[in-house]
């Protein structure tokens, strides 16, 4: 699995890279949408954990789009 990942990364990283960055965003626009609280007695421990996981997340996909866009 991992030598196939790796393997289309490498053969064709605009498109892996599009596709990332469109999930990114896409998720970002969804997050945006929900408007949820950045208080953090609004929430527990594991689900504040869960807001700041699924933002790095969106993060992370961004920045993985660009840099395998730019790539090319």
């Amino acid at each position: 699995m991992k030598d196939k990942f790796s393997e289309l990364i490498s053969e064709y990283p605009f498109y892996v890279g599009s596709f990332a960055l469109i999930l990114g965003v896409s998720y970002l626009i969804y997050k945006i949408g929900k408007r949820e609280s950045f208080k953090m007695k609004d929430y527990s421990a594991a689900s504040w954990k869960a807001l700041v996981n699924s933002w790095a997340l969106i993060f992370m996909l961004i920045m993985l789009g660009l840099a395998l866009i730019f790539k090319v």
